[in-house]
């Protein structure tokens, strides 16, 4: 397989921390040979795969859309909120981040008897030197952030649907809301809610009538007849 040049971020990073195309690809679940064509800029670097390679790596995702090779890697959110401080990305930020993720979060018994510790020494935190403690605590602090996503998420969704709700494409643009969520549950193996909206804006248009109603029947009307 022919050697990908440093002309690429993917290549820095990938050379950074030790790892052959294969190994990067198995990590992110892709081929050597996409990471090769990635490298040797014969395919582009998706924003999808730059955060799964960011999410896998500890890496900073926006050093990689930045597309400079000449530029170091640096180190990404998960790293710094787990108290590695800013600076250039190494190999020991890998290796620190792979251990990181393979660790579970502490139990609230472990996280209990941190504070319990802290409390006695007159510390307002417990010791994160403890990485089990360390992980769960920064888990809170990306949970926040996600939950601030989330909200942006929700109300910029909210503010399209209003924009449109009275123009020509009101309808349109719910439907290509609609068939864009499902493509993601599809895409991640997620579950989405079944939707009735057509059966029921049917029935709001044309509501149904009571059971016991009775039906009128239509009168017909005989024209008179006239002689010839």
């Amino acid at each position: 397989m022919r050697r990908s040049p440093l002309s690429h971020p993917l290549a820095v990073l990938r050379t950074t921390i030790g790892l052959t195309q294969k190994e990067l690809g198995d990590l992110v679940n892709r081929a050597a040979r996409t990471i090769q064509s990635i490298e040797l800029k014969k395919l582009p670097l998706t924003e999808e795969l730059a955060l799964r390679i960011a999410e896998a790596t500890g890496a900073d995702e926006g050093w990689l859309f930045e597309g400079n090779p000449d530029t170091p890697p640096r180190k990404g959110l998960t790293l710094l909120q787990a108290g590695r401080g800013p600076g250039v990305y190494t190999k020991d930020d890998y290796e620190y981040h792979r251990a990181y993720l393979e660790l579970p979060l502490a139990t609230k018994e472990q996280a209990d008897a941190a504070f319990n510790e802290a409390e006695k020494r007159g510390a307002d935190k417990p010791d994160y030197g403890n990485l089990l403690i360390q992980k769960s605590s920064v888990r809170v602090n990306q949970m926040a952030i996600i939950d601030l996503i989330d909200r942006d998420l929700i109300a910029q969704l909210q503010r399209l649907l209003i924009q449109t709700k009275l123009s020509d494409d009101m309808r349109v643009v719910r439907w290509k809301s609609r068939r864009f969520l499902e493509d993601l549950a599809r895409e991640f193996s997620l579950e989405i809610f079944p939707t009735g909206v057509s059966v029921k804006s049917l029935e709001l248009i044309n509501p149904k009538p009571p059971a016991n109603a009775k039906v009128a029947k239509p009168v017909r009307r005989h024209g008179r007849k006239t002689k010839a």
